[in-house]
């Protein structure tokens, strides 16, 4: 029987739709787009997270300014509570895929399991 694992998938993305995390995810996100300061944040935000990480990933260093400044967007962040709902929603989410997650790699788990149970079993005490 052959197995069309990217079906299941896109199964799965139809019923992660659907679920309380990523409704309440969803709604979160747009209560603070219709929130014109907590949306500018929160795009101000991403922008100087993704710049930095260009920077990271290219080898450089962030200047202690660059670092300042994400501290404080950090803080502002983090003070609007549309915003601390949403992380909180995606929070939610992630521990769902994270869950999710542990399931799907079972097999390669169990496969180096039966190689080395020892070794696992000493990893989650």
């Amino acid at each position: 029987m052959v197995v069309n694992i990217y079906d299941t998938a896109n199964e799965m993305e139809e019923q992660m739709n659907k679920t309380q995390e990523f409704t309440a995810l969803k709604k979160a996100f747009a209560d603070m787009q219709n929130d014109p300061d907590s949306m500018l944040l929160f795009t101000k935000f991403q922008s100087k997270q993704m710049e930095l990480q260009k920077k990271q990933q290219a080898g450089q260093q962030p200047t202690q300014d660059e670092i300042k400044e994400m501290q404080d967007l950090a803080q502002q962040f983090s003070s609007k509570p549309l915003i601390k709902t949403l992380m909180e929603k995606e929070q939610a989410m992630d521990n769902m895929l994270q869950q999710l997650n542990e399931i799907i790699t079972g097999p390669i788990r169990n496969l180096y399991n039966s190689v080395m149970p020892n070794q696992n079993n000493n990893d989650q005490k």
